[in-house]
């Protein structure tokens, strides 16, 4: 009988490439090991338990092959991957299958793929914004036609994440952007920034959070402005142009949010804390920390759209418009992989994207699906979360893939910080907006 035996072990993945320059955290690293059937033991930096034997459900699938397969997914999602890699098994029960799954950040997987492609994972997660640097290094393999029905199955945005040079690699399976996250017994007027950062709110150190030294949510002043980036769909590279009245008025409006003293510029590692002590009553975030702020704020957990802004000089609100963004999994473009080992882990990047996976990562973690169906039943799903990131869809944009977009995140960041910190006066704008341009062209 198999045994699933979990090796618990400490990688240390540090990355260091000019597109882009990125240094990874520690990492754990999960083993999927079938070689025996010893018993649970600890030893020396290793802890070693073993599980229940996996069910097959589906006698003589497979071919009898076993293959050894690398999957990479974000830390807080192992468990669910591996469960999803045992009902795999049960699909193929002929087959032996041992799976090594790692833990690698999806913002940044980019980094540690393009540096030595043949030791990537077999399979991997990752942000759509990353497939322009993956490709520059040839480090996906584009999925097989044998395929496309399944990326046809999803919502335009995410057909689109998928695709480079029109042609498809990667499969997607969640859509996100960011959103406002509120304590309900501290604050339940959401609808403007302005009424909130208004808001008497006793005990508070802010009424609300914004990291605003990630470009990643600053940029949403720009696009609710009107600027583009790259093109009216983000992927043309030679349309750039932020020297302009909107990227100024965008500019004006953080420049103000510098008086506000009940916003607080909050970084992701403290926002659990601000949360959970009282400190704050709202947080612009992301879907990434559904789990942590609900832990934190229990019952008065409380979701809804981004607020909307008023402009300097204009006499209405405007929506803000954030970025979305698409996971998708890839397959890395080993020189060395045996072709059918290649065919495999396709089939399995294949089958943690499908429609049955995606109700499950829906039902256990709250991702919004990118499955054409299960995203329009999303909307009235009662997950509150989910139907808030259908809401907010309307009001986003997808963020760019072409490679340019490695260079937009820092650049972008260190102005608009210094645009709300002041450190930039307005006659120095335009200067510094043209330098960026032409970082992004280069």
């Amino acid at each position: 009988m198999k045994n699933i035996i979990l090796k618990f072990t400490m990688l240390f993945l540090l990355a260091f490439m000019v597109i882009p320059v990125v240094a990874c955290s520690k990492e754990i690293v999960y083993y999927v090991d079938k070689r025996d059937d010893s018993p649970s033991s600890e030893q020396s930096g290793t802890k070693t338990t073993t599980a229940k034997p996996t069910q097959t459900t589906e006698e003589g699938n497979g071919d009898g092959s076993a293959f050894n397969i690398t999957v990479w997914c974000a830390e807080e999602d192992h468990e669910m991957i591996l469960s999803m890699l045992q009902s795999y098994e049960e699909k193929y029960s002929s087959n032996t299958y041992n799976w090594k799954i790692e833990n690698q950040g999806e913002d940044i997987v980019s980094a540690t793929v393009i540096r030595d492609v043949d030791a990537a994972a077999d399979v991997f997660s990752f942000a759509n914004d990353q497939i322009g640097t993956l490709m520059s290094a040839q480090a996906l393999l584009q999925i097989p036609t044998a395929y496309q029905a399944q990326i046809e199955e999803q919502i335009d945005v995410a057909q689109q994440a998928a695709k480079y040079n029109n042609a498809n690699y990667a499969i997607p399976y969640s859509y996100e952007n960011c959103f406002l996250y509120y304590n309900k017994s501290k604050i339940s007027n959401v609808s403007t920034l302005e009424g909130i950062l208004q808001a008497s709110i006793p005990g508070v150190d802010y009424n609300l959070g914004i990291d605003m030294s990630d470009s990643y949510y600053t940029t949403m002043f720009l696009y609710t402005a009107g600027v583009k980036i790259f093109g009216d769909n983000g992927n043309d590279p030679t349309d750039i142009n932020l020297d302009n009245a909107e990227a100024y008025k965008a500019c004006k409006y953080i420049a103000g949010l510098a008086s506000q003293t009940k916003l607080g510029s909050i970084a992701k590692a403290d926002q659990f804390a601000a949360f959970r002590n009282g400190k704050v009553a709202a947080m612009i975030s992301g879907p990434h920390m559904i789990s942590q702020f609900k832990d934190a704020l229990g019952t008065n957990f409380g979701v809804a759209m981004l607020p909307k802004i008023r402009f300097q000089g204009e006499s209405s609100d405007t929506q803000l418009v954030s970025f979305s963004g698409v996971k998708m999994y890839g397959i890395s473009n080993k020189p060395n992989r045996d072709q059918k080992l290649t065919n495999e882990a396709v089939k399995v990047a294949a089958y943690l994207a499908n429609q049955e996976n995606q109700q499950i990562r829906l039902e256990e973690r709250e991702f919004c699906p990118t499955n054409s169906d299960l995203f329009d039943e999303a909307i009235n799903s009662g997950i509150d979360t989910v139907e808030v990131v259908v809401n907010q869809s309307e009001y986003s944009k997808l963020k760019p893939g072409i490679i340019q977009m490695s260079n937009y995140w820092d650049n972008m960041k260190n102005f608009l910080l210094g645009v709300y910190k002041l450190t930039y006066a307005e006659s120095s704008w335009s200067t510094e907006l043209k330098k960026i341009e032409s970082k992004l062209k280069s």
